[in-house]
């Protein structure tokens, strides 16, 4: 098996169906749902762990798992599909509480339609095009943002759109507990860059917050010259440095200086676990 991009993330497998049907058709729209889990985890298009979780049947199983999903740190988001009719009402409860991403998964157990052999018992069992329609209906109406895959789930395109929405799931997640850091405040006079961080954190989830120049000059100061001489001889090998650049020429100090500083910022931003940064050119005390 080709190893996971985000082998420490999953994404949850959630049936939808109901009590309605019986014992017997319930056990076999869980041991469809554990196919199709186990094979999107299996698959190399999606770079997280797909873990199919019990069939949910009731307004209380189906808040429960939304909760359950809230609290798991690992979890980056749900994928619902509906197997059979599922009462959309009974997934208000659960949908208003989740606080994660989910996708609909509009799939049918079956590639094909036996029209030979299809009877009512079938029609029960196979009910993606209802009970999908369904869930569709309740998502819009809470106006709820979600993505919408539609395939069967062993077709390339639909496992595509899936990795799509797996990995723009993960991005949120890692998202949820960043920092960044804002060297210098905004530059002056300029409306567009003067920014929210309050809002910022309340809509994104990660959080921005100034530090002073002098905080990031103490570790471009420490930067060794040993550690100095080795990022620029990478990247001599990296780039195609400009003459004055190269040794020997006339600004080669200002590639050291650079270097310099990019050790200094990955030194602060990785004692910080920072996720990134930003600057502004009036305000390069000590730096220049």
């Amino acid at each position: 098996m080709t190893a996971k991009a985000f082998p420490s993330l999953e994404v949850w497998f959630v049936t939808g169906s109901q009590h309605l049907y019986g014992p017997e058709v319930l056990q076999q729209v869980a041991d469809d749902a554990r196919t199709i889990a186990a094979s999107l985890d299996a698959s190399p298009q999606i770079p997280v762990n797909v873990v199919f979780k019990p069939v949910v049947k009731t307004s209380e199983e189906i808040h429960a798992i939304c909760q359950e999903a809230n609290a798991a740190a690992n979890c980056i988001g749900l994928v619902m599909w509906m197997h059979t009719f599922s009462p959309a009402k009974m997934w208000i409860a659960g949908l208003m509480a989740l606080q994660k991403p989910f996708a609909q998964f509009h799939t049918q157990f079956g590639r094909d339609i036996p029209w030979d052999s299809i009877d009512m018992d079938f029609m029960n069992l196979n009910q993606t095009a209802h009970g999908g329609r369904e869930f569709g209906f309740i998502g819009t109406r809470m106006r709820l943002r979600r993505k919408v895959v539609v395939g069967h789930w062993q077709d390339e395109e639909a496992l595509a759109r899936l990795d799509v929405w797996t990995r723009a799931a993960a991005a949120w997640h890692d998202s949820q507990h960043a920092k960044f850091a804002r060297f210098g405040d905004n530059m002056r006079q300029v409306a567009v860059t003067e920014g929210d961080k309050v809002a910022a954190q309340m809509a994104f989830g990660y959080s921005v917050n100034g530090y002073g120049v002098g905080d990031l000059v103490a570790h471009v100061n420490g930067a060794s010259e040993a550690a100095v001489n080795a990022l620029v001889a990478e990247y001599e090998s990296q780039y195609v440095v400009a003459e004055p650049l190269r040794k020997g020429g006339a600004m080669r100090s200002s590639l050291a200086d650079a270097a310099r500083i990019e050790l200094g910022i990955r030194s602060f931003l990785k004692e910080g676990g920072f996720a990134g940064f930003t600057t502004t050119f009036e305000d390069l005390h000590g730096l220049v």
